[in-house]
């Protein structure tokens, strides 16, 4: 079992793997902060998974609605690269299919709103990234 990752390790993991038209790498950084700390072990039972949390229905749902050739396992879930690929792509289905992501990929209404205070703070204050995120837990 990996523990967690390091800030630098998330950002370049990010940077190579965000699918996402619609979220910046500061954001998928933030939300992956907030589910799991960096720790690509994280479960949260046998059906969510990894760095991003990923369900079993949310990688269904990728799978049918990317262009053909896009084909993930929910098994693959904790490999970081994978759950951030899937998880970047499930971010803008949730945008522009479901409701948004705080009905759809958080805990409900106000679910986003420290991500983005998150997100805002890492662009304007890259030489303190820790402070950033630490603005998730307040």
């Amino acid at each position: 079992m990996q523990g967690a990752l390091t800030f630098d390790e998330i950002q370049k993991l990010v940077k190579e793997n965000n699918r996402s038209k619609e979220f910046s790498d500061e954001f998928v950084i933030c939300l992956i902060w907030k589910e799991t700390n960096f720790n690509p072990s994280r479960t949260n039972s046998q059906t969510i998974t990894g760095l991003m949390q990923i369900s079993k229905g949310a990688v269904d749902m990728v799978n049918k609605l990317t262009p053909a050739g896009t084909h993930f396992e929910h098994a693959d879930m904790l490999d970081p690269a994978t759950n951030i690929q899937c998880g970047t792509l499930y971010l803008d289905i949730a945008k522009n299919k479901l409701g948004g992501i705080d009905a759809s990929f958080g805990t409900g209404k106000g679910y986003s709103k420290s991500i983005h205070t998150c997100e805002a703070c890492l662009k304007s204050d890259t030489a303190h990234p820790m402070v950033a995120l630490h603005k998730i837990h307040l």
